[in-house]
């Protein structure tokens, strides 16, 4: 895990462009602690910038920039099956100098060239300068950040948008389109950003620049279709188990793999429960657990936390968060993502990763069992409704009796609100109620849900509400909270449920059997197999930060809550009387944020 930066520039470097270059990698130094190394080539206007965080092979052999006789590579993040690639490049006669997985990368790019990419088990970025080509990529869920700018001079890349905003003074940009979808979502989605030129790459990415500056960009990799049944569905067999817990086997041997202490983040949700029980009964790894306690009682789980770790025999403890509410503000979410983001989660992974580094610097996590898995409980509500959310008579039909008060209807509260928008904006509607039907923003957030769902039916419904998760909300608002708090101090945080075996068995089983029985009933099946249900028998509770803490915190700059833009006080008043106003008063506190600054 480390931080990259550089520039190919179409002319040759000049001293001050390679003092610019140092200073701008730099700024990077928080994600790669343990070493800073950087190389040039004048005379082909190249500079490469790596921080490095030690993980496999922490020796000085392994230190970044790597160079071999025609290749030239830094690289973010961890190829998780290293090993069984070294093994047959090693049967074919390549000879290794380290341990490490960075020259197994390399080493399988000068045989297989971009098909590596499609044998990585891994998260990753990457910039590698080969026959005078300069290619970068991602990983296929994003789970490693890369920036990029391209200007008349040449082509600039980073792992974070600070050093490239200040090497090339980027200026905020909000054009309408950007603004209404962070109204609507709480990010910008990729590849798009605040910043005017400045691109995010995307999943499953790669980028390629000649020395002429040509450029192209594609997608190296596709999500498998998901499988839909037909008829009477059944719940997950056991061998449709035995297969996912295979594959969820697998994954967590190869992201074990570590020569520096490993931990897992343990909740009492039963993503981060069952990657704890497995570990601890199938791969015979001695761990530390950590849970941090908060004093809000609906998001501590601290007390469930331990049980479940004392019936696991797990060396575990409980850290105390400290940090203070005032603490909380918009300037300190900046400093986090750099960009505009309303994933509060940052702020409890900030805590979670402070409070975890001195005891280890590799963390085991839930993330993406969700997306991956059907998890959320909007995805069972939609199976569930979902004849009756595709026939919009009958729709309307319950918004008719619905004006009738009765104790019988008020269960078909959230299908009438429902009735009052199309198909395709079901899911932004969900996410955005009550404002997402606001005349002031229906016409903007009707029109931006047309970009993502079209075409949808009952039978559709629900995995294309799952593919929008794991596509777009998932690189984009989930994976950031997690990735860039975490960096901010040296943890390195790995996910067992994001990986390309994992997917692809769920993908191959029917999808409805992952909805049908309540909210992660496949995931639940698995883990009873290690625990007694009643330790994780309960509301799904995850990492809830209160945005009221941040709309109310005394320390907030007036200068973003005082607009005389109709629209902003428009929701500022309505948030008074409403708290599911507060999210869209955060978002447009947060654009007061950027256009001020």
């Amino acid at each position: 895990m480390c931080g990259i930066f550089g520039f190919y520039l179409k002319r040759s470097l000049k001293d001050k462009d390679i003092e610019k270059g140092h200073a701008a990698i730099s700024k990077l130094t928080h994600r790669g602690p343990d070493n800073l190394g950087v190389w040039h080539d004048k005379a082909k206007g190249l500079f490469l910038g790596h921080t490095r965080l030690s993980i496999q092979d922490t020796s000085s052999q392994n230190n970044q920039p790597y160079l071999d006789s025609n290749l030239s590579l830094i690289f973010n993040g961890e190829i998780y099956n290293f090993l069984e690639i070294r093994k047959d490049l090693k049967k074919s006669g390549c000879v290794f100098k380290t341990e490490g997985d960075t020259e197994v990368f390399a080493k399988s790019w000068q045989k297989y060239g971009e098909k590596s990419l499609n044998i990585f088990d891994g998260m990753f970025s990457f910039c590698l300068f080969q026959n005078n080509t300069l290619s970068l990529g991602v990983d296929i869920f994003g789970e490693k950040p890369l920036y990029w700018y391209q200007s008349k001079e040449g082509f600039y890349f980073s792992s974070e948008p600070r050093p490239l905003v200040e090497l090339l003074d980027l200026k905020v940009d909000l054009i309408q389109e950007n603004v209404n979808q962070f109204l609507m979502l709480g990010y910008i989605p990729s590849p798009n950003t605040i910043y005017k030129g400045l691109n995010r790459c995307e999943p499953a990415s790669i980028i390629n620049i000649s020395e002429d500056g040509r450029f192209s960009l594609r997608k190296y990799w596709s999500r498998p279709e998901q499988y839909i049944g037909k008829g009477k569905v059944l719940p997950a067999t056991s061998v449709e188990l035995d297969k996912i817990e295979d594959a969820l086997n697998t994954s967590l041997s190869r992201r074990i793999i570590s020569d520096v202490p490993l931990g897992i983040f343990l909740s009492s949700g039963v993503d981060s429960t069952l990657i704890a029980a497995l570990l601890r009964k199938n791969h015979n790894r001695d761990f530390l657990a950590l849970t941090v306690s908060y004093n809000q009682k609906n998001n501590d789980e601290s007390v469930r936390a331990k049980k479940i770790a004392s019936h696991l025999n797990l060396n575990h403890i409980i850290v105390n968060n400290f940090e203070s509410k005032k603490e909380h503000t918009i300037e300190k979410l900046h400093n986090i993502y750099n960009e505009p983001n309303t994933g509060l989660t940052a702020f409890s992974v900030d805590q979670m990763a402070k409070l975890a580094k001195p005891y280890f610097t590799v963390a085991l996590a839930g993330v993406g069992g969700d997306e991956v898995f059907y998890g959320y409980g909007k995805h069972h509500f939609l199976y569930k409704n979902r004849n009756i959310i595709s026939n919009r008579r009958l729709l309307k039909f319950l918004k008719f009796v619905s004006a009738f008060p009765s104790k019988y209807i008020r269960k078909f509260q959230t299908l009438n609100y429902l009735s009052s928008v199309a198909p395709e904006e079901i899911l932004f509607a969900l996410k955005n109620p009550p404002y997402f039907i606001d005349e002031l923003w229906y016409e903007d957030f009707s029109e931006l849900s047309k970009k993502y769902f079209n075409n949808l039916n009952s039978e559709n419904f629900v995995t294309e509400v799952r593919n929008f998760d794991l596509d777009v909300n998932l690189p984009n608002m989930i994976i950031p909270s997690m990735e860039r708090a975490s960096m901010k101090h040296g943890i390195e945080v790995r996910s067992p449920f994001l990986s390309k075996g994992v997917l692809n068995e769920v993908s191959s089983i029917d999808y409805r059997k992952f909805v049908k029985f309540g909210q992660k009933s496949v995931l639940r099946n698995l883990l009873s197999r290690y625990i007694p249900r009643e330790l994780f028998e309960h509301p799904k509770q995850g990492f809830i930060f209160p945005n009221s803490e941040l709309l109310y915190n005394s320390n907030i700059d007036k200068k973003y809550i005082s607009n005389s833009d109709k629209f902003f006080e428009h929701v500022k008043n309505k948030s008074k009387g409403d708290a599911r106003w507060n999210e869209l008063f955060l978002r447009y506190m947060m654009i007061n944020f950027y256009r001020n600054n």
